[in-house]
């Protein structure tokens, strides 16, 4: 099962399987959208958990099974209404509405149903599910449309949502803008089939906004996405020290850009969790480029954490790291700045730095003699890496070295950590 947005979908098909005739198994989130805002430690697991993904089929086979056992449908005409949750960071519960039409409406063109409309207030995507009662009278199509005739489907890839009876299916749409729609299910069997004809279905919906938006560290975002798209979602630092970008689409390509939208980094996979260094006050964008999505969008999550630093900008400033102390820095995105570190050898003695950090590209560390002269080659610290080692051949000979930390390409930034024995 693919990972990621396959959340949403999955509980929207969960919750309308456990509907039964004697009430909704989820609250009605309204229109409106989430109410109260999932605290950032729970997010942050979620993030975890999303990624993991799970077995769809096997949870909508055993729920199929128990509501073919429970769920009776009342043949009454035109009874409920379906609701839009405004699914917010994705980890809200969307409403379920059982929707019927007993015996005699047309709705012109051939077909025997409902529809009803329901207003969008942006591009994105909409995610249906639906479950057609055994007691239904044939197989059903149901779907988003442009007129309450159910003439023309927004597009939905190849599958026209089609649901034999005793059956369920969940299908999402591309909304291309802001405007009404329809929601609706319908048959063209009914001419042909003993009277009276009957459409019963449960449905649940849930819309995902896909606009460009403000975003603050430690709250997840939900971003309607289902054909290739760029967003640029804005970002004040509060902190001075790096950002980190989770996404639950790994192949998302991640890009810092400056308030004017010009690129600081290079693009790098979400999965890689890409991380920059940036400075309290300073306004950005996060560039997310998300190719085709089936399951119609992606869970979005930064992190602005504060790195307390203390270092020379230039080599005759080098602030001292004691053995086996630490030192943390940042290399701020955009900057060239290098950041300077000495260390001092009571005797001639065997040497091992260790640098921990994150990046989106590379950082480079290099150890130098008082006479300016290299200790061997630079070292780089990659966007994948978590600990490098660095142990000079042979031992080094008494006196004072220095450290420099330095981006390895014009777009690199990040935070590091550095210590010595």
């Amino acid at each position: 099962m693919k990972k990621g947005m396959s959340k949403l979908l999955s509980a929207l098909l969960i919750a309308t399987l456990v509907f039964t005739s004697a009430g909704v198994a989820f609250a009605d989130t309204g229109d409106s959208g989430a109410k109260d805002e999932v605290k950032a430690s729970q997010n942050k697991q979620e993030m975890k958990s999303l990624k993991k993904g799970f077995d769809l089929e096997k949870k909508i086979n055993v729920q199929t099974n128990s509501v073919k056992a429970q769920s009776k449908l009342a043949k009454t005409k035109a009874s409920g209404r379906i609701s839009v949750a405004t699914l917010v960071t994705g980890n809200e519960n969307a409403p379920v509405t059982a929707v019927a039409y007993g015996e005699g409406d047309s709705l012109g063109n051939g077909k025997y149903g409902f529809s009803q409309a329901v207003y969008l207030p942006s591009k994105g995507t909409l995610i249906l599910a639906a479950y057609n009662y055994p007691e239904s009278s044939k197989s059903v199509r149901f779907g988003l449309f442009k007129e309450s005739s159910m003439a023309n489907q927004i597009a939905s890839g190849n599958y026209y949502g089609t649901i034999n009876q005793g059956g369920s299916a969940g299908i999402v749409f591309k909304v291309p803008a802001a405007g009404t729609y329809y929601i609706g299910a319908y048959s063209t069997d009914f001419a042909t089939s003993p009277q009276p004809f009957v459409v019963g279905v449960n449905m649940s919906a849930g819309f995902i906004s896909g606009v460009d938006r403000t975003i603050t560290s430690g709250s997840t975002i939900a971003v309607g996405q289902k054909d290739a798209q760029t967003n640029y979602f804005k970002f004040k630092a509060t902190q001075t020290g790096y950002l980190s970008v989770d996404c639950s689409e790994s192949y998302n390509k991640i890009t810092l850009c400056n308030s004017k939208k010009k690129a600081l980094s290079n693009a790098t996979n979400a999965g890689w969790t890409p991380t920059y260094g940036v400075k309290k006050g300073t306004t950005y964008y996060v560039k997310v480029a998300a190719g085709s999505n089936y399951y119609g969008g992606y869970q979005f999550y930064v992190t602005n954490k504060k790195i307390t630093e203390k270092s020379g900008k230039k080599k005759s400033k080098a602030v001292t790291i004691k053995k086996k102390k630490t030192k943390k820095g940042t290399i701020i995105a955009g900057s060239s700045q290098a950041d300077w570190y000495k260390f001092k050898l009571s005797g001639k003695k065997k040497f091992t730095l260790t640098m921990k950090g994150a990046t989106n590209n590379t950082l480079k560390v290099a150890i130098y003699k008082k006479n300016g002269k290299k200790v061997g080659k630079a070292s780089k610290f990659p966007y994948n890496g978590k600990k490098l080692t660095i142990t000079p051949y042979g031992k080094l000979a008494k006196g004072t070295y220095y450290i420099k930390v330095y981006r390895g390409t014009k777009t690199s930034s990040g935070w590091y950590s550095l210590s010595w024995k």
